[in-house]
């Protein structure tokens, strides 16, 4: 059994190139945990960087390694509150490894970020440290990568860490070992001065220590500070107990909706697919871990309390009849106008568990959005504590205001759902075109974006939205539009949102034929444009509960920049299309061609908007005005050498 001490000591030097020094020890004052390091931290969201030295932390608590224990933990504190946690795990040769885990509030590192939660950014990949029972030393950079993601925003922090030096096991009587592991890159670059005073094999025990072998480091009922410093003549294999195992991941469940009842109506709605993933310790030692399934409704108990008047908590439980799982709660609480989770509750049964029943409460802030419509998120997502995190796929929830027993008619879409939107400013510029198989009959080339005016909870307000570079394309070469021979061009992008564009030719269309390109279309334009579109508060900010997740479609029957149908239409300009109900539709580097016969996306010869011709003839205006500048300054030079002949000669 782990045993917690506090009354930490912590060391810090006054510059970045002093370097930390961060030690725990037991309650003798005696260090078990010992890591020093120059460090620098390099804090992204993905646009804002920021960066502070190690410094600014303190050891808060920790976590040393007694007998038979194989992990050690060290946890870090700096003024803003944020959490450095170093963890430590002897593998199954008794090599270190060091993980790290930086949880911290976003809203303090970066002003305006609209997240009032804190995220714990996870190392991608493991510091090896060496041998449990060697100092570790490292003079030569190193870096290690944490990220995590929430709401739709990526976090990034590099820890460059130089000048280390590590022991978190084997610490005798709070002394550094004298046998040193010398990192790879000290040792190619010839930096490191040190070297093992161990065997080249590393020492791994072949038994559990005895009394005598065991180091006491205070009371009596205080021993060893590492797993063993036993040692053999040559390498020994390690107990098969101590392999880390992992259950198989099962496959979420079907979709299943679970409802608290109120006079025979459903007052509080939770659907999706559910999972719990449970880590524990073992009977034989090892940690590991495995995922069970939220059986579906009809195989469970479903509880809870809705709110009701002035309420403003609720809460549903579910009771599964049989299975591994035993409760699964989830209190939700109206917080500054939002619907939030407040905390949630799990209890579990792990047959093979050191401690067969398993349970946690989580407090867990996650912000539902509006109380008056519902939550709803297609990816996969959790929420997770120190022992169980709940997975979901498909959630949808709503724990405040429903009527009628179903889902308000709207519902908020949570931010991992968000669309990847261009970079902000200029549209990405596409090529698009309809194909009946044979010919590319209409070929669009720009870049598009809508203004769309809509309500905020801040007023009136419009946003800006951009047509991504991975939207899906289609058309129709052959339909008629207002009795006119016509092309179809669609763009879709954002799961729900579709542009169409019609071409049409200004020859009536036939009733009993078909007319085709080869027979003469004459001139043509774009007859129509129609955007269909919903109010997503992912893409509008603020967006007001009275529309959000609402569907619209606009359109316009104004005919738009005519041609010939043997050429293509081109302005480079920002030309800008007017749609109903304020709205407008804006390209740039815009060219397109319709009643094309060629299966190809190159354009034919172009007719130029006036934007583009005023900017064409700014060059040969500017030759003519040099050449005509020219042609009086030959004149005027001319003009001044006669009169000086002329004045010579009367001299003579």
């Amino acid at each position: 059994m782990k045993a917690n001490f506090f009354g930490a000591v912590i060391l810090c030097a006054l510059s970045l190139t002093q370097g930390s020094e961060y030690k725990y020890t037991y309650d003798n004052n005696e260090t078990c945990i010992d890591v020093k390091m120059d460090v620098m931290f390099t804090l992204s969201n993905g646009n804002e960087t920021v960066k502070f030295d190690g410094n600014n932390f303190t050891v808060t608590s920790g976590d040393c390694a007694t007998l038979g224990e194989y992990q050690a933990v060290l946890h870090l504190k700096n003024s803003n509150e944020d959490l450095l946690t170093l963890t430590f795990n002897a593998q199954t040769d008794l090599s270190v490894n060091m993980s790290s885990m930086f949880t911290f509030g976003p809203f303090e590192f970066f002003p305006g970020t609209p997240i009032a939660t804190a995220i714990s950014l996870l190392d991608t990949g493991d510091l090896k440290l060496g041998e449990d029972t060697k100092l570790y030393r490292c003079e030569s950079s190193q870096r290690m990568t944490l990220t995590g993601k929430l709401e739709g925003i990526t976090f990034t922090m590099y820890m460059d860490m130089s000048n280390v030096q590590i022991q978190a096991f084997n610490i005798k009587n709070g002394t550094l070992s004298s046998d040193v592991f010398v990192c790879s890159a000290d040792q190619m670059t010839s930096v490191a001065q040190e070297t093992t005073k161990a065997t080249s094999e590393p020492t791994k025990p072949t038994t559990e220590p005895s009394a005598s072998n065991v180091t006491t480091v205070g009371p009596s009922n205080v021993t060893t500070v590492g797993p063993s410093n036993v040692t053999t003549e040559g390498p020994t294999t390690a107990p098969t107990s101590m392999a880390p195992t992992t259950s198989p991941v099962p496959s979420f469940p079907p979709i299943s909706t679970y409802e608290v009842m109120e006079n025979s109506t459903a007052c509080l709605i939770m659907e999706g697919s559910f999972q719990l993933k449970v880590t524990y310790t073992t009977r034989d030692n090892t940690t590991t871990n495995t995922v069970v399934n939220v059986p579906v409704s009809s195989n469970v108990t479903v509880t809870g309390t809705c709110a009701s008047g002035n309420d403003n908590s609720s809460s549903l439980t579910i009771t599964p009849k049989d299975g591994e799982i035993k409760s699964l709660t989830f209190n939700f609480e109206i917080m500054n106008g939002k619907s939030n989770i407040i905390s949630w509750f799990a209890d579990v049964k792990i047959p093979d568990a050191m401690e067969s029943e398993i349970n946690e409460t989580v407090i867990q802030n996650v912000d539902l959005l509006s109380p008056k419509l519902y939550y709803k998120c297609k990816k996969e997502g959790n929420f997770s504590g120190n022992t169980l995190a709940f997975m979901y796929n498909y959630l949808q929830v709503q724990a405040f205001n429903v009527e009628n027993g179903n889902f308000s008619k709207y519902g908020y879409d949570c931010a991992a759902d968000a669309p990847d939107e261009p970079a902000p400013g200029k549209p990405p510029v596409e090529t698009y075109f309809a194909s009946d198989g044979k010919k590319n009959c209409v070929v669009f080339k720009g870049g598009i974006q809508f203004h769309i005016p809509y309500n905020s909870t801040k007023g009136n307000t419009v946003a800006v939205i951009l047509v991504p570079t991975n939207a899906n394309f289609s058309g129709e070469c052959d339909t008629t539009l207002n009795g006119l021979y016509t092309q179809e061009l669609t763009i879709s992008f954002y799961e729900t949102w579709e542009l169409k564009m019609y071409f049409s030719s200004n020859k009536k269309q036939n009733k009993t034929d078909l007319l085709t390109a080869d027979e003469g279309v004459g001139n043509y334009d774009i007859s129509q444009i129609e955007l269909t579109f919903d109010y997503n508060n992912n893409l509008f900010m603020n967006v007001d509960d009275s529309i959000v997740g609402r569907t619209e479609t606009v359109t316009t029957n104004q005919t738009f920049l005519s041609t010939s149908s043997s050429k293509s239409y081109m302005c480079n300009k920002d030309t800008t299309f007017a749609l109903e109900n304020g709205l407008s539709m804006v390209t740039t580097n815009l060219q397109f061609q319709a009643f094309r016969t060629t299966n190809t996306t190159d354009f034919d010869a172009a007719t130029e908007c006036a934007g583009d011709e005023e900017t064409n003839s700014i060059v040969p205006i500017a030759v003519g005005a040099a050449l005509a500048g020219l042609v009086i300054i030959v004149l005027i030079a001319y003009l001044i050498g006669r009169k000086r002949s002329r004045s010579g000669y009367e001299q003579v």
